[in-house]
């Protein structure tokens, strides 16, 4: 798995080719690897804007996954490091930020009630939350390419919101900016009764 997604990472944009037809090249050895295990180890290692590249060129990876499965992801993901002392760019929270941002599903709600959860990791989820709140933000943008050509559509990620809403786990993710600086706020303020 390392081989194939090393080879990927550094030949991305080489070719003029990205997006869905990049990745679908590497789909069929992908396949037979663990999601969990595909996810952690590209958000570990590169740049939180090829990790979404990544995600959005390979829906039929990650659609069929359950709200179960994407808590595993976040499991996996944790110890998660202190924040503040890494870049903008790093992928360290991009299961977190994947899907507030993509899905559109209040990931940091679900990560922040996990009771096996460390209280720290918690803490850094709400402090990168914090760091950049516009970023968790989708724009106009972000949504041109979600066409089902260079990346997923509109119409899959939303099919997949309402999954996984559906199940009672995840709520919707519809905050502007004001509203997710007083929600955080409120989630601090709820950690630190606790």
């Amino acid at each position: 798995m390392r081989e194939i997604l090393e080879a990927m990472y550094h030949s991305y944009g080489f070719d003029n080719v990205m997006g869905i037809a990049y990745c679908n090249k590497f789909l069929n050895e992908l396949s037979s690897y663990r999601f969990a295990e595909i996810f952690v180890f590209q958000a570990k290692r590169y740049q939180l804007r090829y990790v979404f590249d990544f995600l959005l060129s390979t829906p039929s990876l990650w659609l069929h996954l359950s709200d179960i499965e994407w808590i595993d992801i976040m499991n996996y993901m944790n110890p998660r490091p202190y924040p503040l002392k890494l870049s903008l760019d790093n992928g360290y929270f991009a299961d977190i930020h994947f899907l507030a941002k993509y899905i559109r599903v209040n990931s940091i709600e679900v990560f922040l009630r996990q009771e096996n959860f460390r209280d720290l990791d918690k803490k850094y989820v709400i402090q990168y939350c914090q760091r950049d709140i516009y970023s968790l933000l989708v724009d106009e943008i972000d949504l041109e390419d979600l066409d089902g050509d260079y990346f997923v559509s509109k119409e899959e990620i939303e099919n997949l919101q309402s999954r996984l809403t559906s199940g009672g786990i995840f709520s919707p993710f519809n905050f502007d900016e004001d509203e997710l600086i007083d929600y955080l706020k409120t989630e601090i303020i709820v950690m630190s009764s606790s």
